[in-house]
């Protein structure tokens, strides 16, 4: 009996929030997630942050925007010469294509520094018989300037939902911000 009622519990969520004009991945988050992270040195909390500017297309600079405004959430402050380089890499994975299983065949599409943002586009479904799941991970780094050193590194990884790039850019960089200097291992986001 548990069971029948746990599943029409479910059926009037989704349909509630299909009715309210959100779809069950909005509900979801764009990118529901984990974040870990390890400092290596000090960062003083008043040091400046520079963000390279690299863009070249639209979504590199919303990119760069999302992530100057999470600074700024977090009261970091950015300077172009500043003591501290930010950086991001990472790529994306297609999990359970239409055939079920595991296919990297986006192996090539990846992004450093703003450089190519391709990752952030949704793969079309192909002709088959499910929507494939993708997957972001990427890796964030705070160099010292003067040595080239990693002072601090955040890895992350979260299933994308939806094609929204300003709220995925949004998301990333809301997530990792708040930890630049900290150490944290596996945090939601």
């Amino acid at each position: 009996m548990r069971g029948p009622a746990l599943h029409l519990c479910a059926v009037a969520a989704v349909a509630l929030g299909l009715l309210s004009g959100v779809s069950p991945a909005a509900a979801q988050g764009v990118c529901p997630g984990r974040v870990s992270a390890n400092a290596f040195a000090p960062i003083p909390r008043d040091a400046a942050i520079a963000v390279p500017n690299r863009t070249q297309t639209e979504s590199e600079r919303r990119l760069r925007g999302a992530v100057l405004a999470a600074l700024a959430n977090v009261n970091r402050r950015v300077a172009d010469n500043a003591p501290f380089v930010l950086s991001w890499r990472g790529g994306i994975s297609v999990e359970g294509d239409n055939f079920g299983g595991f296919g990297d065949t986006m192996q090539d599409r990846t992004f450093r520094e703003s450089d190519d943002l391709s990752w952030t586009s949704d793969v079309p479904r192909m002709g088959g018989r499910r929507i494939p799941t993708l997957r972001v991970s990427g890796v964030v780094e705070l160099r010292e300037r003067a040595s080239g050193r990693v002072v601090w590194t955040a890895v992350l990884s979260c299933q994308r939902h939806g094609t929204d790039d300003e709220a995925l850019f949004s998301h990333l960089a809301t997530a990792v911000a708040p930890l630049i200097g900290q150490s944290a291992a596996g945090r939601p986001f």
